[in-house]
């Protein structure tokens, strides 16, 4: 009969000890030679099996970065006041101070598409300060707050009362950053320049103010009334321990496009004449 069993292999014993180690052990692999040294000693390694499959590469994560996302618990108001401390507001002394600061402020999300910031423009402690709501297209190029064909009716709607904005008036707005395609300021914005806008007043010190539209108009008296109701009246509001009286009217803009309102707009400004010439007011040049 046949021997069909594979001839026995010459192998050395050091062969034979790797083999033992990955689980072949076959009656056919003949015993180690004793005229080879023995390796003193020998690594263990896994069964065969074990040794073929990927062994997985284990790679150290990298180190978390800090998150730049506010907390939801933190609101746009109390980010706002942080920047915004009582201390540093009153380190705003003057025009050019504040005007800076304005210029820097990134309390909103405003700042990462304005060309500019728009401050104020007019006289020094005016008879009459025009308060807008925010800055449009035209502001936002030039800088300067009422540009374009809504300023053109503003001037002359100042004009019809003996006053203007190089003579005895002053005009800005109540946020310092054009909203993305005209929109209406939200209310995260408004109070961002909320510190800013009163800090402003107090150093400006205003006989009157004129507030344009609804968004000003409640923003300066913090209320949520309609603006027909806010017209219908004379506010008083409180600026560092004095009383300004106030005039709620339309927004150029909104008077542009429903001229009808106009002779109502007209009344406004007669009210806001005779504050300035009575007993409140400083200023007799409105006559």
């Amino acid at each position: 009969m046949t021997d069909t069993r594979p001839s026995p292999l010459s192998l050395s014993s050091l062969q034979v000890a790797w083999l033992a180690e990955l689980g072949i052990e076959k009656p056919w692999v003949p015993a180690a030679s004793p005229t080879v040294s023995e390796p003193t000693a020998v690594p263990r390694r896994a069964p065969a099996a074990a040794a073929l499959a990927p062994v997985p590469v284990l790679v150290p994560a990298a180190p978390a970065r800090p998150s730049r996302v506010v907390p939801a618990a933190v609101t746009t108001k109390a980010v706002m006041q942080a920047a915004q401390s009582p201390e540093q507001l009153a380190a705003l002394s003057d025009m050019a101070t504040l005007s800076a600061a304005v210029r820097s402020c990134q309390a909103c999300g405003l700042c990462t598409a304005r060309q500019q910031a728009v401050m104020g423009e007019g006289v020094m402690q005016p008879a009459i300060m025009v308060v807008g709501e925010a800055p449009g297209e035209q502001d936002d190029r030039q800088g300067k707050p009422f540009m374009g064909r809504p300023g053109v009716l503003l001037d002359n709607m100042l004009a019809a009362i003996q006053s203007g904005r190089g003579h005895d008036a002053y005009v800005t707005t109540i946020i310092k950053c054009r909203p993305t395609g005209n929109r209406n300021p939200r209310p995260e914005e408004v109070q961002a320049c909320q510190p800013y806008l009163m800090r402003e007043i107090a150093l400006q010190q205003p006989v009157t103010i004129l507030a344009l539209g609804r968004f000003a108009a409640q923003a300066l008296l913090g209320s949520e009334e309609p603006l027909q109701a806010l017209r219908e009246r004379t506010h008083r509001l409180e600026v560092d321990g004095r009383e300004i009286p106030l005039i709620v009217s339309y927004n150029p803009s909104y008077l542009l496009s429903h001229p009808s309102d106009k002779a109502a707009a007209w009344k406004d400004l007669q009210r806001l004449k005779a504050l300035c010439r009575g007993p409140l007011g400083q200023s007799d040049q409105a006559g």
